[in-house]
Formats: structure tokens, C-alpha cells, sequence
């Protein structure tokens, strides 16, 4: 009812009691929704929901709304008549009939268990602090120069201490030079004997000069693959010779004889480096010098020697 004391705003439409909104007009040629009252159950009516004022109702909207409205009687017309054509139907078989028929029931996989995996302890190995052992270059074999009357022979710079073997089956003068330590040998007729080379850091050998009358055979190593051992301090020879003399003796005795050339004798400790010339004679000798060993012994003679710990 509408207050006459309260006057309705000019812009707000009027709205009587108890009259159902009336739909907008279709346009001409559309589809005409069938009544409501013809498919609306007493379950599903409900109170008419009025429009909201100052717009128009979608004609669209009513017709899907009452097609769905169409399609939930009919469904539910075949429900009902199910039930009453058989009473002795089960109602569960009757529920699966209304069910759609392209559902089907969930299939549910079993969860597989994995059967746990237990790594076997790993014991890590100790740390060790000793060095990783390094692995020398194998040392090249001594080098063998074989040859005829005078020469020259040309080699690679030695940078380490080397011992040269010389023989030379000759009738006349027999000479050895080294560019870097001066002469070696000076003989007459048939010669062999060693010497040492590259003591003196700036005496490096890298030619030898050769003069001979026959055939000769040059023969350049170390000292470990050329020298003689002597590792009891005890040593004997004739002619020119390099020993390693060892033991712990702090003096030798030397003897030379049978000899008229000179007989020269250097010696250098193992240990300390320290030495020098022992002996420098002319003919036989016999006497007792401080050496200490072990040490690289020097020794040029003609006769026969012995060095002896004293």
C-alpha cells in the first residue's frame, strides 16, 4: 500500500501489492516461453522475485531458465515412474538407472610402498700427509763415440757433473781436450783410463778435440754408470781412474809405483763438498793424506796405485 502521506519520488516506479511483475515484451518473432504455471511444481514455486527497477529482463534468460526447468521435471517424471511401475526394485539398482550412463565408478590404485633403500656405510680413508712419490726421467744411457785419427766431436752441453772414458789403440801421441776442462789426456802410444768433467760450474764440456794415430772409442756418462766403486775405502788400479770411495775414514793412504809419469791425486767429500789436490808427484809415491769420506776421487797415473783408509 502506498502512504499517501509519504508522495513517491517522481524517478521510482510505483509498485502495487500483491501484482506479480509483468515480463518484458519479446520482439517480434521470438520464441514464446511456455507459461510457468504448466511445468512449475508446488515443490519448486516459490514467491515471485521482483525485477530490479530501472532495468529490463533478459529474454534469453528466460528461455534457458525454463528449458532447465523442463529438463528437471521430465528427469524427475522418470524417477517417480520407476518407482511405481516395479515395487520390488531395488532402490539402489533404481539410483544407478538415473545415474548418466557414461559415468562409471572410480577406480581407486592401491599405493605401492617402495621398499626402503639403506646404503652401506662408507668408511672414508685416512688422510696421509706424506708427499705423492714422483717418478724420475729414466737417465739416458752413456753415449758412445766411436772414430779414426784426429777429430772433433761435438755433444749437447753437460749440466751435471759426467765421467768420459777414453781408449785409443795408437803408436804415437795421444790427445784428449775438453773446451771446458782443458786437457785431459797427453799420452804416447796405446791409452785407456777416465776423467771427470763439468767439477767447476763454468767449465761446461760441449765438444772434445781428439789427436790420434789409430782407432779410439769416446764413451761420456754420470758418475753412477761410469765411475769405479770402491764402497769399502778400499781401491787399487793403474793408470787414470775415477773412484766413488766410500766408508767413513777421515785420511787414506796412498802408494804409487812402477810408475815415472806424473801421479796426481784430487779427492771431494761426498757429504760436505769440500777438497781438492792431495797429491801431485813424479815417479813412486807413498804416504798418508787427509780424505774424508766417502768422496769422488781423481786419479792420474802410469804405474800402479791403492788408496787405503788410515
Amino acid at each position: 500500500m502506498t502512504d499517501p502521506t509519504n508522495p513517491v519520488p517522481p524517478d521510482q516506479p510505483t509498485q502495487q501489492a500483491d501484482v506479480p511483475p509483468q515480463p518484458a515484451p519479446f520482439p517480434p518473432g521470438g520464441a514464446v516461453p511456455p507459461p510457468a504455471a504448466q511445468f512449475q511444481d508446488a515443490t519448486l514455486a516459490g514467491p515471485p522475485v521482483p525485477p530490479v527497477p530501472g532495468k529490463r529482463s533478459n529474454a534469453r534468460a528466460w528461455i534457458v531458465g525454463g528449458i532447465a526447468l523442463v529438463v528437471v521435471l521430465c528427469c524427475g517424471g522418470a524417477v517417480i515412474g520407476a518407482f511405481n511401475g516395479d515395487g520390488n526394485q531395488d532402490p539402489k539398482s533404481v539410483a544407478a538407472a538415473s545415474a548418466s550412463p557414461s559415468s562409471a565408478a572410480p577406480t581407486t590404485t592401491a599405493p605401492t610402498t617402495a621398499a626402503p633403500t639403506t646404503a652401506a656405510p662408507t668408511s672414508a680413508a685416512p688422510a696421509t700427509t706424506e708427499p705423492a712419490p714422483t717418478t724420475a726421467p729414466p737417465t739416458p744411457k752413456p753415449k758412445v763415440i766411436k772414430g779414426r785419427g784426429d777429430d772433433v766431436v761435438r755433444i749437447r752441453e753437460l749440466s751435471e757433473l759426467s765421467v768420459v772414458k777414453f781408449t785409443c789403440k795408437c803408436t804415437s801421441n795421444t790427445v784428449l781436450k775438453s773446451d771446458g776442462d782443458g786437457l785431459l789426456v797427453n799420452e804416447i802410444g796405446s791409452y785407456s783410463g777416465k776423467h771427470w768433467i763439468n767439477l767447476e760450474d763454468d767449465s761446461l764440456t760441449t765438444q772434445f778435440e781428439i789427436e790420434a794415430s789409430g782407432s779410439w772409442t769416446l764413451t761420456i756418462g754420470t758418475v753412477d754408470q761410469l765411475a769405479t766403486k770402491a764402497l769399502t775405502g778400499k781401491a787399487a788400479g793403474k793408470g787414470d781412474d775415477v773412484v766413488v770411495l766410500g766408508g767413513d775414514a777421515a785420511a787414506a793412504k796412498i802408494t804409487h809405483r812402477r810408475g815415472d809419469s806424473n801421479f796426481v791425486v784430487y779427492a771431494y767429500s761426498l757429504e760436505s763438498g769440500e777438497g781438492g789436490l792431495l797429491v801431485n808427484e813424479i815417479g813412486a809415491y807413498s804416504g798418508v793424506r787427509p780424505l774424508s769420506a766417502p768422496a769422488l776421487v781423481q786419479i792420474t797415473a802410469d804405474g800402479y796405485w791403492t788408496i787405503a783408509p788410515a
